[in-house]
């Protein structure tokens, strides 16, 4: 077999894009990773770079790489079209001419890991940041009154043990709201790595459903809001972890709980259609606007910021919900309308 078709063939086949220029920046050869990535149509031999790649920065480095004729490689990243690439430009002696050879690699979902990381260190830090700051503030209040009262200065007395007792409770509720986030945090993460283990076993998702909103009544009930279920008889099994899917329950009655104004009403209902069994949780709440619906399932997304860290959210709920269904092949939906309320949907595929 000739050299020459084997090196054409790995050319063809290489998901790195291969661009051959000669002494005067036209194009010799481009392979077909390029031509799509770049959405070439028609072929490139003759055309100059800039009539092939748009981008500024890129046109500059190799027309300046070629004009000094330079035989160290040069190293760009260039962004086209929303598509992030690592460019490297060598030089090709051919006898006595001088040509360049451009290298793209695709490093979009280095760019996106990368990004989701730094916002992933941002906003734990931010999450961690407020009740540490007032665990801290209200433990030396109470730690300076103490000290007062060993010296005989007076202290916790003044202070009154009815505020003192406020105190304890601030300190005791944002070190439950950081114990829940790191909870979820390191249920999110062994989710993502595929490191948690899952049972699989048939489930009645009756007994399940009716089971887990029973211990929500009395938090509903505190808020002022009617709690009720429509179960079915004769709803197959499913096949699934029960504790996983258990935890997509709760999660998402807590969020209809949490976020339906008193006098409202959450339901939760189950019917099977096509082989799955789907279970709504449908509440009268204030619902999510159009422009936050693509985004409630990333981490740390929150619709309304404020309320949700006021009443104790984490911001991973949801996150976790779309983990846990997509690892058991279910499907996920979900309709709201602002101030009418949302309906999450999940459906698992039935037992035979």
């Amino acid at each position: 077999m000739e050299k020459g078709a084997i090196l054409e063939t790995i050319a063809k086949e290489m998901q790195t894009g291969v661009l051959v220029l000669d002494k005067e920046g036209r194009a010799l050869y481009a392979n077909p990773f390029l031509l799509s990535a770049f959405q070439i149509s028609g072929g490139v031999e003759g055309r100059g770079i800039g009539e092939i790649i748009k981008n500024v920065d890129l046109r500059k480095a190799v027309g300046d790489f070629i004009k000094a004729m330079r035989k160290d490689p040069q190293d760009v990243e260039i962004n086209e079209g929303g598509r992030f690439f690592s460019v490297h430009v060598v030089s090709l002696k051919d006898k006595s001419d001088f040509s360049a050879m451009v290298f793209f690699q695709d490093i979009t979902e280095e760019k996106r890991l990368e990004t989701i990381k730094k916002d992933f260190v941002a906003n734990v830090s931010h999450e961690l940041r407020t009740p540490l700051a007032s665990i801290k503030g209200y433990s030396e209040t109470l730690l300076e009154g103490i000290t007062l009262l060993d010296r005989g200065l007076g202290g916790i007395a003044p202070l009154g043990s009815d505020t003192a007792k406020d105190f304890l409770r601030i300190i005791d509720k944002h070190a439950t709201r950081m114990s829940r986030l790191i909870d979820d945090l390191l249920i999110l993460s062994r989710l993502e790595s595929h490191q948690m283990t899952l049972v699989y076993a048939p489930v009645d998702v009756k007994e399940l459903v009716l089971s887990t909103t029973a211990g929500f009544r009395k938090q509903a009930g505190d808020k002022g809001l009617k709690l009720f279920s429509d179960m079915p008889d004769g709803l197959p099994k499913v096949s699934c972890d029960k504790d996983r899917i258990e935890q997509v329950v709760v999660n998402l009655l807590d969020n209809a709980i949490k976020y339906t104004p008193p006098g409202g009403s959450v339901k939760v209902s189950a019917v099977k259609s096509d082989g799955f069994v789907t279970v709504d949780v449908a509440d009268t709440g204030i619902g999510i606007p159009a422009d936050d619906m693509p985004r409630i399932f990333e981490r740390f997304y929150r619709v309304d910021k404020a309320r949700s860290r006021e009443m104790g959210g984490t911001g991973l709920g949801l996150a976790i919900v779309k983990h846990i269904i997509n690892i058991h092949n279910g499907r996920l939906n979900v309709e709201s309308r602002p101030g009418k309320g949302s309906t999450f949907s999940f459906s698992i595929k039935a037992v035979a």
